[in-house]
């Protein structure tokens, strides 16, 4: 019987961002990246977990729980730490690019990227119903997508921090966004159409089912006493915080059940 893993994320969370990259990895079988012994510490085996990608607006989040609306980069050493951390992280995943130091534009704006995300992990017969104005019920609790969609999700998520971070393009307008739904969520791999093209997109994350269901899930966040992302959240409510915890909060219902331990602090033999 699979288990399940919330994946709480936000787009302006650098760290969030290579957990967006090692999931989709583990998702569709890619390796560890430039040094492929290291697949085994960085792509976590999902087996029988099923992951729900749970967008959040993080500055509502750290407001409640008391926070500035950028606790990493208070710290200026901090701040400059963490872009350098990310960066040869990412570069060691095989996905270079990443800035290596804080980028102009950053934060940028993110509630119109989290509320497509959102509705693209509501379904895309959910999405469908909301552009043929079919005004399905408003939902607030987490949706397990089939596969194959969860694939899809995990890709445009990608993306769009791929688009943010790498090609230093503005998440925050919806031309950007509409693009990367077209080429990504809208057609299917065989041209057939599956969604709404990117344009409609923008136009359903503009509607109040979408602002409303993008809110709940960040209330869901705050009442799941999250203060960071990314954030991993189990189906007996354990909570693990940040991109380094990944593979524990993956393993986490083996270890319960008695079933194994945890391969979060596994060593990697390579020649690096």
């Amino acid at each position: 019987m699979a288990s399940t893993l919330s994946f709480w994320f936000e787009y302006a969370s650098p760290y969030s961002m290579i957990s967006a990259l090692r999931l989709l990895r583990a998702l569709t079988g890619g390796g560890g990246g430039s040094v492929p012994a290291l697949g085994g510490c960085q792509v976590p085996d999902l087996g029988s977990v099923q992951v729900v990608y749970r967008p959040v607006f993080l500055g509502a989040v750290f407001k409640a729980a008391g926070q500035p609306a950028l606790p990493n980069m208070s710290v200026p050493g901090k701040g400059r730490y963490l872009f350098h951390d990310v960066k040869r992280t990412l570069d060691l995943l095989g996905s270079p690019g990443f800035p290596s130091s804080r980028p102009a534009h950053w934060p940028p704006s993110t509630q119109l990227a989290g509320r497509m995300t959102w509705l693209l992990a509501q379904g895309l017969e959910y999405v469908g119903a909301l552009d043929r104005g079919d005004a399905p019920e408003p939902r607030h609790a987490p949706v397990l997508l089939p596969a194959e969609q969860t694939r899809v999700l995990a890709e445009f998520v990608w993306r769009v921090f791929e688009a943010e971070f790498i090609a230093g393009d503005d998440i925050g307008q919806p031309e950007v966004l509409a693009r990367l739904w077209d080429a990504h969520v809208a057609a299917g791999p065989d041209g057939s159409r599956r969604a709404p093209d990117g344009q409609r997109a923008v136009a359903l994350a503009e509607q109040d089912a979408a602002k409303s269901g993008f809110r709940a899930s960040t209330q869901a966040a705050i009442d799941h006493g999250l203060f960071g992302a990314p954030s991993f959240t189990t189906a007996d409510g354990d909570m693990y915080w940040g991109n380094d915890r990944l593979i524990d909060a993956v393993t986490h219902h083996q270890v319960v059940a008695g079933n194994g331990a945890s391969s979060g602090f596994c060593v990697a033999k390579a020649n690096i």
